[in-house]
């Protein structure tokens, strides 16, 4: 057997009844999150934080060495550090899911900072943590120039929306989809105006991701509430997707970019792919040798994957839905119905125009593998084939080595929904998309000051990275 093999990962299937199977078992099925994703101690969290100030409270300590805080880093037993002082956040039902555990025993302070829209609520929230201050840590060089120039930034009005710009955005979508149902009504004998139709569906639900994308990461608004709601309702009812599903995703992306354990188990959920596609050698090792058929061959049949794409998140997010414990009854209750709306209104139009038919079958899949692939095959470019790590690394180095951006233009700033500004997203995420452009000349500044990479190509020479690194891994696969 070839390197570690990790528990609960299948095995690869010898039959296409069987890839099909372990596709809807690893991807699409409903599962119960399991001990590595919930921390088992929330409920005791409130009495075990009261007895550690009470226990440091007896010992007059509270001063902590970098070394002290190292040693409490478990979801039970978590410690962080922001700006200095050291807070006692085991167990914590994080609003943003248990991203806050990626940094136990660590400082916090860059990724706390930009990650949190609202300072002022969250440092209030953060302050009834607090345990005591850290000592003997100096700031990095690099930290000190990136806050600095993340004070620059929001000093230019950077990090301000333009109103008129969502305002566009928004009514983008409201056009799309009110021209695709045009076209569905008005011509439903008309071959042509249904394909038509169907695709104007399919970059709807493409560009809904876009939006909703910049509105939860608090962009527009100053305030988290109305970005949420708007998120929301963009996500839920116009996409059928869960937002608390694709926040806890994507906050833990966001925290650990293409991170994976020391025992080769991913830590960014966007990598957890293995036994279908592996991204790097040590990946590949949660899999016996025997069990890699796919993986050889990860090069050519992840593309056609990405048609199912979308199809695979309604079901995921179904299925945080369903067995989450951390959604509140209230929110559970909202997303399923917002969602259920989603299928009701988005069904009721095809069907209703078209009846049950082939041509109301075949408008259905166009427009959900049509939107899952676009979606998904400018998520590959970000980040798959960079660096893939297992040390701690500093928020900014983590983001700069795992992320690669595509040549801005008019047209792929759009296409990508700011996406192909991935290095400036992934440092800033509260920055509204169409300040990428300003903010990007400073960024590849400070990289180049600190002898970091800034890798930017364009969409072909991202794909063929993406290809090369798929087809290195398989040949890896297929020797070892």
């Amino acid at each position: 057997m070839d390197g570690t093999v990790l528990e609960g990962v299948p095995s690869a299937p010898s039959s296409l009844l069987g890839f099909v199977s372990l596709f809807v078992t690893k991807f699409a099925s409903p599962s119960r999150p399991t001990l590595t994703q919930q921390p088992t101690c929330r409920h005791s969290s409130f009495e075990q934080r009261k007895q550690t100030r009470e226990r440091l409270r007896l010992l007059g300590q509270s001063a902590f060495s970098a070394e002290e805080v190292q040693q409490h880093n478990t979801p039970e037993d978590c410690w962080i550090v922001v700006d200095g002082k050291v807070h006692d956040v085991s167990g914590f039902d994080h609003p943003g899911g248990d991203v806050v555990f990626s940094y136990a025993g660590q400082d916090a302070s860059e990724v706390f900072a930009t990650m949190h829209k609202s300072q002022v609520v969250a440092r209030k929230l953060l302050k009834a943590y607090c345990i005591g201050e850290l000592v003997g840590a100096n700031q990095a060089p690099l930290l000190k120039d990136f806050h600095a120039m993340k004070q620059s930034f929001a000093e230019q009005g950077l990090l301000d929306a333009n109103p008129i710009y969502y305002t566009r955005k928004c009514l983008e979508l409201v056009g799309m989809v009110g021209t695709s149902l045009y076209l569905l009504f008005a011509y439903s004998s008309s071959l042509p105006a249904l394909l038509a139709s169907s695709l104007l569906m399919a970059i709807f639900i493409f560009q809904c991701g876009w939006a909703c994308h910049d509105f939860h990461h608090n962009q527009i608004f100053k305030r988290v509430f109305p970005n949420e709601l708007v998120g929301a309702i963009i996500l839920n009812i116009g996409m059928g997707g869960s937002t608390h599903w694709w926040k806890t995703k994507h906050n833990q992306h966001h925290a650990t970019p293409n991170k994976m354990t020391e025992n080769n188990q991913a830590t960014d959920p966007d990598i957890d792919t293995v036994p279908l596609i592996a991204w790097s050698e040590n990946l590949m090792k949660q899999v016996q040798a025997s069990g890699r058929s796919i993986i050889i061959i990860q090069h050519i049949v992840m593309w056609p994957l990405l048609f199912v794409a979308y199809i695979n998140w309604l079901y995921k997010s179904v299925g945080h839905l369903m067995y989450q414990p951390a959604i509140s009854t209230k929110q559970r209750r909202i997303e399923i119905g917002a969602i259920a709306f989603h299928h009701v209104w988005l069904n009721a139009c095809i069907f209703g125009a078209l009846g049950f038919t082939w041509q109301a079958a075949a408008y259905w899949m166009i427009a959900h593998t049509i939107s899952g692939f676009l979606t998904s095959f400018i998520f590959v470019q970000s980040h798959n084939g960079m660096e893939i790590y297992t040390d701690d690394k500093d928020f900014v180095t983590a983001q700069l080595v795992s992320t690669r951006n595509i040549h801005p233009g008019l047209f792929m700033d759009w296409f990508c929904g700011g996406l192909n500004y991935q290095i400036e997203h992934h440092l800033i995420p509260t920055m509204p998309r169409h300040s990428f452009s300003r903010a990007r000349p400073r960024i590849m500044e400070l990289c180049a000051r600190h002898g970091l990479p800034y890798e930017s190509c364009s969409l072909t020479e991202s794909t063929i990275k993406v290809y090369k690194t798929l087809a290195h891994v398989g040949h890896a696969a297929k020797s070892a």
